[in-house]
Parts: structure tokens; sequence; C-alpha cells
């Protein structure tokens, strides 16, 4: 569309205006005018209000990097997976109303505790009574069964240590076999030395033959008994062995499924779980056993910073920590709302809650309160979205609607970008319209996009199109219109639609010349009425009609100026009719009785501009006459 409208002269745009405001100036051109500078709205940034949207709206924690999937707490990281995710429980928790088994499950849950502490009676008894509670604590739904998996992780321990008893018995028999097979086999080598030794001294006295044949029988057996209970000992030994690396397999997986389910609660955020864990790993296992041996690799992601060992009484300390920072937090989002304070509120609710998911002291936030937070949360989101989509009308509606649920919400910095917005969103229109009128298309498009890219529903961007479409329209009838208004003319018509015209006219050599001439007259013939309607409020009456009779110069047939001195005629006759006696005494030819009208004109309004030209013109004129009636004719 816009290239269809070429080149034309601001000043046909803005003629009268600048004539209006700044006077008649006839030395200036029009190409002066069209070469001044055209405002632009090119220095806006267009993600300026955006980001300040996504700080003022974004309801999320500081200590929240949904980029990088990140929780931060206390220099240690936990894994925030996606923020729809995150959203989804969130929302579901603000839904949720607390239950009353809530507080009987946290009592439980102490009541363990506090069997698995140090100064407790730690009986078998005692622990086995403390084993059967957790099964009670399952059957709650908050627990989730988590419970039953530290119930079965001690019973595991528990099975696989009576396996080791009952192993350790075999290898003590086994150990009873070896020590007489030892013995066995020491006594029969002592034998065997003794027959080879009366073997030899009856060798010697013998001297028969079959002697001899008879004793080196009787000496290779021996020796194949012998090896026989050496390969018996020897398998005693494989078997004790076996037996011994088998119970070291079995009481290191008891540990390493203890240890590995402890880091899984901790990771998972199951604080209390921890801790009850923790308290039956150290009841099974010597206190030189406390050091992990698995999920390093998780809490080394969980402690980036740290180089140190990690022991059960460290996680059972992270897990401690955690529950105290979870229970200031209920605490501190409890005051904050108290005070008004909502968006504190909020903020620190998503800490408190993701930090303590599933522990029960997220019970003591009121149905209430959820369900207003849950609204501001909501609403915050949704202006997000809008901000995002650069709908400022909807902003600023939402920023007053949050305000009135949230004091401490920045409402005028919020209200203060919209405005800036859109402002420069109308600063760029602007600019593509001058540009549009200068001719210069490119620039006009550019100007365009940028007010687009900043306030796409900005309703003068619509105004801009239906203006463009309008003159591209008239561009194509203008030649016709225009030949038709002058050769009437009707210079007023044509200056009426001046803006159609120079766009049609844009291009064309003849007629554009005609255009701006008679667009520059009726603008000096507004100036001057306008003066002089000025001049008339201030009493000048005579100012006002010279200041008429000027105009009447530029165009005599021009109705609004002609209605002007009509309505004056009557308040300056005797002047009137003075200038009017001696204009046609003029032409007449008859100076003398001319000098004499603008004489008595003179007399009535002695400042008079045109009494004084006209007197000096008269005079030449009258002088000339006298000088050529003094000559002789020949």
């Amino acid at each position: 569309m816009l290239k269809i409208c070429a080149s034309i002269s601001l000043c046909l745009a803005l003629a009268a205006g600048s004539a209006s405001g700044q006077g008649y100036v006839p030395g200036s051109s029009p190409q002066a005018q069209a070469g001044m500078s055209v405002p632009t709205g090119g220095m806006f940034e267009s993600q300026t209000f955006l980001n300040m949207a996504n700080r003022a709206f974004d309801p999320s924690s500081d200590s929240m990097d949904f980029e990088n999937g990140s929780f931060a707490w206390k220099g240690r990281t936990f894994n925030l997976t996606s923020q729809r995710a995150f959203r989804a429980r969130f929302e579901r928790f603000l839904l949720a109303s607390p239950r009353k088994e809530g507080a009987h499950y946290e009592q439980l849950l102490e009541d363990l505790l506090e069997r698995l502490s140090v100064g407790s009676n730690r009986s078998e008894e005692a622990i086995l009574e403390t084993w059967e509670m957790l099964f009670r604590a399952a059957r709650f739904e908050e627990d989730g069964g988590n419970s039953t998996i530290v119930a079965n992780q001690v019973f595991n321990a528990w099975r696989i240590r009576k396996e080791m008893r009952g192993t350790s018995m075999t290898q003590s028999e086994l150990g009873d076999m070896r020590r007489f097979q030892q013995e066995v086999v020491a006594n029969r080598s002592l034998i065997r030395q003794q027959l080879q030794q009366r073997q030899q001294d009856e060798a010697e006295r013998a001297s028969g033959t079959g002697g001899q044949n008879k004793a080196t029988s009787q000496g290779e057996a021996l020796p194949s008994e012998a090896a026989f209970r050496v390969l018996d000992l020897a398998e005693t030994e494989a078997k004790l062995l076996a037996m011994e690396g088998q119970a070291a397999l079995t009481g290191m997986q008891a540990k390493l499924q203890m240890q590995s389910q402890i880091v899984a609660f901790l990771v998972q955020r199951r604080y209390q779980h921890v801790l009850l864990l923790s308290g039956f790993y150290q009841l099974l296992f010597k206190g030189s056993q406390q050091q992990l041996e698995v999920g390093k690799g998780q809490l080394k992601s969980f402690f980036p910073n740290a180089n140190m060992v990690f022991t059960v009484d460290m996680m059972a300390f992270v897990a401690n920590e955690a529950l105290n920072d979870l229970n200031q937090g209920v605490r501190a989002v409890n005051a904050a709302y108290a005070e008004d304070r909502a968006i504190i509120a909020l903020e620190r609710l998503q800490e408190t809650f993701f930090l303590g998911e599933y522990m029960p002291a997220l019970n003591a936030i009121p149905v209430e309160q959820r369900r207003t937070l849950l609204d501001l949360y909501r609403d915050m989101l949704e202006a997000v979205e809008l901000a995002e989509a650069k709908d400022y009308d909807g902003v600023a509606e939402m920023a007053e609607r949050i305000s009135l649920a949230a004091k401490d919400f920045p409402k005028s910095r919020v209200l203060s970008s919209v405005r800036t917005a859109k402002s420069m969103s109308d600063m760029a229109v602007f600019a593509a319209s001058q540009y549009r009128n200068l001719g210069q298309v490119d620039q006009a498009r550019e100007e365009l996009k940028q007010a687009i890219d900043i306030w796409p529903s900005n309703p003068s961007i619509r105004e801009f199109q239906l203006e463009t479409t309008k003159l591209a329209t008239a561009g194509s009838q203008g030649v016709q219109v225009f030949d038709d208004l002058y050769q009437r003319g009707d210079h007023r018509g044509i200056y009426d639609r001046r803006m159609d015209l120079g766009f049609a006219l844009a291009e064309d050599g003849v007629r554009r010349p005609l255009l701006m001439k008679v667009v520059e007259q009726v603008s000096t013939i507004d100036l001057l009425v306008a003066q002089g309607a000025e001049a008339l409020k201030q009493g000048d009456a005579y100012v006002a009609w010279e200041l008429l009779a000027e105009a009447a110069k530029f165009g005599p047939d021009d109705a609004p100026m002609n209605r002007a001195r009509a309505e004056l005629a009557p308040r300056v006759a005797d002047f009137v009719v003075c200038l009017d006696r001696a204009e046609r005494r003029v032409e007449q030819a008859q100076y003398a009785g001319a000098l004499a009208a603008y004489l008595a004109a003179q007399d009535i309004y002695p400042a008079s501009r045109m009494c004084r030209e006209g007197i000096e013109r008269v005079s030449a004129a009258l002088m000339a006459s006298l000088r050529a009636a003094k000559q002789p004719r020949k």
C-alpha cells in the first residue's frame, strides 16, 4: 500500500498549521521544509517493558531458577524439574484443604523420632515397638507409603543379620573340621616317616628281592593316602574363605541398601524419613560404618562447592536444618500475609513449599489464605502472559487488580512502563506517517514495524492503515479532481483536498507546481484572515481591514476572506469610502482627487500602510502628469 504513495513535500500537509503558528514568511521554500528531521521511535528497546514485567509479575522466588531447573537453598542445589510441573503441584497444594489427620500424623512422626534419639530406651523390645509404629504411620495418606519403605529396609537388615549368625555357626564347624584335618595330615606325615625308616632298616637286614618289592608297594600306598587328606584340608579352607566372603558381601549389601534409601529420601525432600532411617541405621551398624558408600554423585550436585566425606550423620543434620527452615518459612508466610504483604507471602510460600512439599508443617497454612494466594498467583501469571503478548491495556487492568489484593505490588512502576511503551509506539506511528508523507517508503515501513513490535494493538496503527488506504484510493482520482477545480478557479476546494491531491500529483511535473502555488496562496490568505481576526479582537478594526485587503490580492474570490470583509465593512465604512474614492480617481487619472481622498483616509487612520503607499504612488503620478503638461507641444 505504501508503494502507491509517492513523494510530496511536507509543507503540503502542514502549510496551514505552519503559517498560523509561525507567521507568513514569503521567502520560505518547500525544499527547506522538506529537509526537516522526522521523529522516530527507533531508540526504544523492545525488551525493556518485557524485562520489567517479568520482574514485577513473576511470582517465583529468586532462589528458583527454572531455566536451569534448580532450586538453591543455603549453598545446596535441588533439582527443580520443569516450571509447568512445579506450577501444577503448587496450584494443587493451594487448592487442597488441610486434613485433620495431618496433626496426628505429624505427632506420630515426632514420637518415632523421639524414640530413636540417643537418650531413649534402646532395648530390643523398644526398638521392635518403634519399628511396628512405622506401619501405623504408613496408613496416613500424607505418608505416601514411605514409612513402609523404612520398615522394609530395617527388616531386611535384621534378616541379613540373622543369616550372618547362621553363617557364623557354619564357619565355626568348618573351623573345627579344618583343625582336625590339619592334625590328621600332620599325624599321617609322621607315621609315614616312621614306616619309611622301619622299612629301610628291614631292607638292610633282608637280602631277598621279594622283601624289597613289598616294602616299595607299602611305601607307595602311604603317599597316596596323605595326598587325599591334603585335598580334604584344601577343600575345607576354600569353603571357609567362600563363607567369609559371602558374609562380608551380605553385610555390605544391607548397608548399601539403607544408605541408598537415605540419599533418595534426602533428594526427594522427605526429611523426616531421612531422620527415621538414619536413626535405625545407627542402631544396626557400628560407628565405623557411618561413611556413605553410595549416592556420591547425587550428593556432589547437592553440595556443589563442598569437598567433604559424606556420612549418615551429615544427612541427618541436613534434614534437621531443612525442617527448621521449613517451620520458619511457614511462620514467615503467615506473618507477611497478616501484614498485607501478599507478594512477599507468595514468594516465601513457594520457597517453603518446594523445600518441604511433603512435610506436614505446611498444613499450618489456612484454607482462606491459600485461596487468596492462589488467585494472586494466577493473576500474576496471566499478567506475565499479557506482557509477553504486549497487551498493555490488559497489563494495566491486571496491575490495578493485583494492587488491590497485594499492597506491596509495584503498581506505579508497571503503569509508568505501560505509558512509556504506548508513547513510544505512538511516536513510531507518527514517524511512519511523516516518512510516508515524504515518500520515504522504506523508512515508513521500518517505523511502522517498530510501532507494531512495541504495541501490536495500538489503535493508531489501524488509523495509519486506513489513512494510507484512503490516500492511495484518492490518488487514482486526484488528476481529474484537480483539473476540474483548477478550471473553475476553486482554489479553496483544491486547498481542502491538498493531502489527497499531493499524493496523486507527486510525480506530475506540470500540475504539482500549480498545486503548490495554490496551496501557498490559500495558506497566505488564511494567515492574513487569522491575523485580521486577532487585530479585531484587540480593537484595531482598520488594521484588520488592511490585512483583509492584502489577502484579497491573493484570491479575490475566496469565500472565507470575503465573508470576513463583509462582516468588518460597517465598522470601517468611512475609511473604506475614502479608499474606494481614491482608487476610482486613480482609475480616471484624476490624481489630485485621488490624493485628496487618500489624505482624507489618512486623517481617519494615520498609521494606515495603504494610505501611505497610495499617497506615494499618486503623488509620483501627479508630478509626472504636471511635468508632462508644462512641456511645450510640438
